[in-house]
C-alpha cells in the first residue's frame, strides 16, 4: 500500500464531531481488530493506522483537548518510530498546544491542508470496513472520511500477491511482448475464442460443509453470518447456538446498566453446557423462545441476529452480550421465516396464520400485513432492490408484492406441492422457487412468466441461492443432495439455442442426511450446512414441522 499527500486542504467546518472520549478506546479496538485479519490483507492494511493516529492527535488539538491529545499520543505513538519517514513527524506533534503551532510546524501544517490518501486494494479495503463496522468505530470513520482518501484499487491475482512484501504496489513484472492482431484474420480468431469463453460453463464451484453434530437435540436451520465468523442454528429444543468459525473466541461484553441478577435455571443450564469460562466460550448458547426455532438470520454487518419460532415471536440478539434486547409480536401462529432486506431497515416474516408481514428494527408492531394466500406462508424473500418481496405458499402457489403499498403484483403457479425455498438473481430479473413437487422453476418477473423448469432432486427442495454473477443456481434438498445449475443463459452471456436442455454440472451427496441450508459468497465459495447420518438417526421425525 503507498501513501502520498494529495493538494486540497480541508476545511474546519468539515471536521468531525467532537468524539474526543472515544478516540482512544476506538483506535486501540481497531488496532487489534486488525491483528486478527488474516494475510495477506492485514499488512495491507496495517499502514493506515498511521495517518489515522496523526489526525486524531491534531483534531483533538484544534479541539483544545491537549491533554487527551497528549494521553492518545503517549498510548500510540510507539507504533510509528520503526519508520523514518513516520517518525519525524510523529516526533513533531507533541511540539503543537495550539493551531497557530501545528501551522508553524511544516509537516504538521502539509497534514492540515491536503487529505492523505491511501492506496488500497478493494478486498483489503472491505476487510477494513468490517473492522470499522464489527469494532462499532463511528468516530474513526468520520476521521477517516473528513480527512483520508481511500484510492481503491482494482483487488490483484492470487500469484502476484504472493510475491508482495509489505503490501507494497510496485510490483515488477517480466517485460514480455504481447503479440497484438494486426489484420482481420487474426481479429476474427480473438473474437472467437472470447465468444467460446463466454459461452462455456462457468468455472466450477467450491464448497464449505458445516456438520453440526448435536446428540441431545436437532438443528432445524442454520446460516453462516456475512463476515463468515459466526454459525447460528436454531434447535427443536427452543434454543440458538452460535459457534465462532475463527480463531477469536466468543466474548460477552458486560452490560451498560448495572442491574440486579436473577439466577434462573438457564443461567445454570448454560454454565453446564459451556465449560470453562462461561464468558469466554467458542459457542453460545442463546435462550428466550419457548418453541423450536424455524430460522435465524443474520444482520448484514454481523452485528445482530433474528429468529423467529413456533412460539409466534420473533426475537432480535445482541451480539456483543448474546442477550435478546427487542420482542417483536403480531402474528397469532408459528412464524416459518425471515428475511432482511439489504438496503433498508426493514425485514419481513411469513407464517402458519397465512399471511406475511413487514417489520422495522425500531418497532415491534408490524407496518404491513400482506393477505392474499389461501394457506401457509412458507418463505419470504426480499427483491434485491428492496421494492418487492415474494412470498411462497403451502397453497402451490408464489406472490410478489409491493413493499411499500402491500399489493399482490403478481401470482405464479404452477408448483403441484408446497413451495418451500425461493431465492431472487442478482441482477433481479428472475426468481427461482422450489417445494414439494421436487421441482425447481425460474420465473421470468417482467412477463411473470415461467422461464424454466429444473428436475434433478428425488425429494422436497429445502434450499436455493443464485451466485453472485447470476451464472450458478444452488439448490439443496431433503435427500441430502445439493445440485449446482449451470444457467449461463439467464446472465445473458451465453449464445445456447432455447431448445437445449439444462443439465447439473455437479451433484454432492455427502454424508449429510439433511441440508439445512446453503449460501453463496465471494470467490464463487458456496457455503452448505446440514445435518450428518448419525445426528439424523437419533432423532427420527423430530423437528418436523407439523400442522395445527
Amino acid at each position: 500500500m503507498a501513501t502520498w499527500a494529495e493538494c486540497g486542504g480541508t476545511n474546519p467546518d468539515d471536521a468531525p464531531q467532537d468524539d474526543s472520549q472515544h478516540y482512544e478506546e476506538q483506535f486501540a479496538k481497531l488496532q487489534d481488530l486488525l491483528s486478527q485479519v488474516p494475510a495477506p490483507h492485514g499488512s495491507k492494511i496495517q499502514p493506515v493506522l498511521y495517518p489515522l493516529f496523526v489526525y486524531i492527535h491534531l483534531h483533538l488539538v484544534r479541539s483544545g483537548r491537549k491533554s487527551m491529545a497528549d494521553a492518545f499520543y503517549g498510548r500510540f505513538h510507539s507504533l510509528f518510530l520503526h519508520d523514518a519517514g513516520q517518525r519525524a513527524t510523529v516526533e513533531q506533534l507533541p511540539c503543537a498546544h495550539t493551531t497557530r503551532d501545528i501551522r508553524a510546524i511544516p509537516q504538521l501544517c502539509t497534514f492540515l491542508d491536503s487529505r492523505y490518501v491511501v492506496r488500497l486494494q478493494e478486498d483489503s479495503y472491505d476487510y477494513l470496513l468490517r473492522c470499522l463496522q464489527s469494532g462499532s468505530c463511528a468516530a474513526l470513520c468520520r476521521i477517516l472520511s473528513a480527512y483520508i482518501h481511500m484510492d481503491l484499487q482494482p483487488a490483484a491475482r492470487a500469484d502476484l500477491e504472493l510475491g508482495a512484501s509489505g503490501g507494497s504496489p510496485d510490483l515488477e513484472l517480466p517485460s514480455r511482448s504481447i503479440p497484438l492482431a494486426h489484420d482481420a484474420v487474426d481479429l476474427k480468431n480473438l473474437c472467437d475464442i472470447i465468444r467460446h469463453v463466454q459461452d462455456g460453463p462457468p468455472s466450477l464451484t467450491a464448497l464449505c460443509v458445516y456438520s453440526i453434530h448435536d446428540t441431545a437435540r436437532l438443528p432445524i436451520a442454520a446460516e453462516v453470518s456475512p463476515t463468515r465468523r459466526l454459525l447460528a442454528a436454531g434447535f427443536n429444543s427452543s434454543c440458538i447456538r452460535l459457534w465462532s468459525l475463527c480463531a477469536p473466541m466468543l466474548k460477552a461484553e458486560p452490560h451498560n446498566m448495572a442491574v440486579s441478577h436473577m439466577h434462573l435455571k438457564s443461567d445454570f443450564l448454560e454454565n453446564l453446557e459451556n465449560t470453562g469460562n462461561s464468558h469466554v466460550s467458542d459457542s453460545r448458547v442463546l435462550r428466550a423462545h419457548c418453541g423450536p426455532v424455524y430460522r435465524t438470520r443474520f444482520l448484514p454487518n454481523s452485528s445482530g441476529l433474528l429468529s423467529c419460532s413456533e412460539d409466534t415471536s420473533i426475537r432480535f440478539w445482541d451480539l456483543e452480550t448474546f442477550t435478546n434486547t427487542v420482542l417483536y409480536q403480531g402474528h397469532g401462529y408459528p412464524v416459518w421465516d425471515l428475511d432482511i432486506s439489504s438496503y433498508s431497515p426493514f425485514f419481513a416474516s411469513a407464517s402458519h396464520d397465512r399471511t406475511a408481514r413487514l417489520w422495522a428494527f425500531d418497532r415491534t408492531y408490524p407496518l404491513r400485513i400482506y393477505a392474499g394466500h389461501l394457506s401457509d406462508v412458507d418463505c419470504i424473500r426480499f427483491h434485491p432492490n428492496s421494492s418487492c418481496l415474494a412470498t411462497g405458499s403451502t397453497d402451490k402457489t408464489v406472490r410478489l408484492w409491493s413493499t411499500q403499498q402491500g399489493d399482490s403484483v403478481r401470482l405464479l403457479m404452477g408448483h403441484r406441492g408446497a413451495v418451500r425455498s425461493l431465492a431472487f438473481s442478482s441482477d433481479g430479473k428472475y426468481l427461482a422457487s422450489g417445494g414439494e413437487d421436487h421441482q425447481l422453476k425460474i420465473w421470468d418477473l417482467a412477463s411473470g412468466t415461467l422461464f424454466e423448469e429444473l428436475q434433478g432432486h428425488t425429494d422436497s427442495i429445502t434450499s436455493l441461492d443464485f451466485s453472485p454473477d447470476g451464472d450458478l443456481l444452488a439448490s439443496a434438498s431433503m435427500d441430502g443432495s445439493v445440485c449446482i445449475w449451470n444457467l449461463q443463459k439467464l446472465s445473458g452471456h451465453g449464445t445456447a439455442p432455447a431448445e437445449v436442455s439444462y443439465e447439473v454440472p455437479r451433484q454432492y451427496t455427502g454424508h449429510l442426511s439433511t441440508v439445512l441450508g446453503l449460501q453463496f459468497v465471494s470467490c464463487n465459495l458456496l457455503l452448505v450446512t446440514g445435518v450428518p447420518q448419525e445426528t439424523q438417526e437419533h432423532h427420527v421425525g423430530s423437528g418436523e414441522r407439523q400442522g395445527l
